[in-house]
């Protein structure tokens, strides 16, 4: 058996030949342009290389199908939502604005916040302005931009405060919508509760019962002290709107569809009146708000449908997109009516109102609920509103702002 070694001068040691074993028929090589191999009889040396994959260009077409079809359907159902949204009544507002004596750490405080004013009116017809239609129900929502919590405050439609139009007159609130729309109606609650709402969204009872319907209904607990009035409104409800339904026999928990539900939400001659319709109202769009939640694009798809043409608002689509995106981050906290503490009385020509003889703390009540601004201090102009309307009706109820806590339940409000 032969062995021959080609090497340069130096290249292996004596010592590396001491364990060298001659039966391994083994040759070392030098390449002029390669390091030394070592190669065996049995083989050529050469390394198994690892087969490439040929799926990789195949799993990567897959991914990037997937992502076009998602882009394409975010595109559809934007674009969907886009279009749906440009048969709604947009109004841009001018001429809104708030107190020129609201203190700069009150503006500062309530721009952390989304304010906006709601307004139900009773009218088939959603160009409101010219059929003069009154605002039946005024809720102020206020979302806190950085927890996404939600508070409720209705503001009852027989609230007797200084309409902000040229007469300075004292009236309901509720004629503000009738006599100049949106635009009056917001100028009229920033005055008089010290706010700044630039923004609005206004829909008929027509738009509620469409919604409702399509979300499947609503189980709602009636009171038998409900049921009369409840099966009147019904009928007042399938005369407006044309939409039929049937009477209401039962109490307890009920599933209610939306001519029923609307006529609870408008239900006005038991109990407190005015005070209990407007919980009322807040329960019905709270119930709406979890149902919505938990329903499916399709459903969510037949409810845009049903009310974009019954709705009008100062949004631009962009805005309203925004909010939708976060609809699902919305937490509602909670929901109250103002004035928190009031009088009904009835006033010769004026009706019968609700007066809040302290407007003044209310509405220092009302920005800690709102705001939870608890260094607020009203403007000279709320201060002199609220003195107007005790000299006005001689009607005083005085809030203690020490101890007062803001009640939604209606069995535990306390008329004084």
């Amino acid at each position: 058996m032969h062995r021959r070694i080609k090497m340069s001068d130096n290249i292996f040691s004596d010592e590396d030949f001491d364990d060298y074993n001659d039966t391994d028929d083994v040759h070392y090589e030098k390449s002029p342009a390669r390091e030394p191999v070592r190669r065996s009889a049995s083989g050529n040396g050469r390394k198994k290389r690892k087969k490439k994959s040929r799926n990789k260009p195949w799993i990567i077409a897959l991914i990037v199908e997937v992502l076009v079809i998602i882009l394409g359907v975010v595109l559809f159902v934007n674009a969907y939502i886009n279009s749906a949204l440009g048969k709604m009544h947009y109004e841009k507002l001018e001429g809104v604005k708030a107190n020129d004596d609201l203190s700069e750490e009150t503006v500062k405080k309530m721009t952390g916040y989304t304010t906006i004013a709601l307004f139900g009116v009773d009218s088939r017809d959603i160009d409101m302005v010219e059929n003069g239609a009154r605002s039946d129900a005024i809720i102020i929502v206020s979302i806190n931009n950085d927890t996404q919590e939600v508070k409720m405050s209705s503001v009852y439609r027989d609230t007797y405060l200084e309409l902000a139009n040229d007469s300075q007159s004292y009236e309901k609130v509720t004629h503000a919508y009738a006599y100049g729309g949106a635009k009056e109606a917001i100028n009229t609650l920033n005055k008089n509760l010290d706010l700044n709402i630039t923004a609005y969204v206004t829909v008929n009872f027509k738009a509620l019962t469409e919604a409702i319907d399509a979300l499947g209904g609503l189980d709602i607990e009636l009171k038998s002290s409900e049921l009369d009035k409840l099966n009147q409104c019904i009928d007042e409800q399938q005369r407006v709107n044309g939409i039929q339904s049937s009477y209401v026999y039962e109490t307890g928990v009920v599933h209610l569809d939306g001519v029923q539900a609307t006529a609870y939400a408008r239900i006005r001659s038991t109990d407190q009146g005015d005070i209990t319709r407007a919980w009322r109202q807040r329960k019905v769009i709270s119930l709406m708000i979890e149902k919505a939640k938990s329903a499916g694009i399709s459903k969510l798809n037949d409810c845009l449908n049903a009310v974009v043409d019954d709705i009008s608002s100062s949004l631009t689509k962009k805005e309203i997109m925004d909010l939708a995106t976060n609809c699902f981050n919305y937490k509602l906290k909670s929901s109250t009516g103002f004035p928190f503490t009031w009088s009904t009385p009835t006033l010769g020509s004026k009706g019968s109102l609700v007066v809040a003889g302290d407007l003044e703390n209310n509405v220092v009540v009302l920005h800690r609920y709102l705001f939870n601004d608890y260094d607020y201090v009203p403007s000279q102009t709320v201060k002199n509103i609220s003195a107007n309307i005790i000299n006005d009706t001689g009607y005083y109820n005085q809030i203690d702002l020490d101890t007062f806590t803001v009640e939604d339940d209606p069995d535990s409000i306390v008329n004084e």
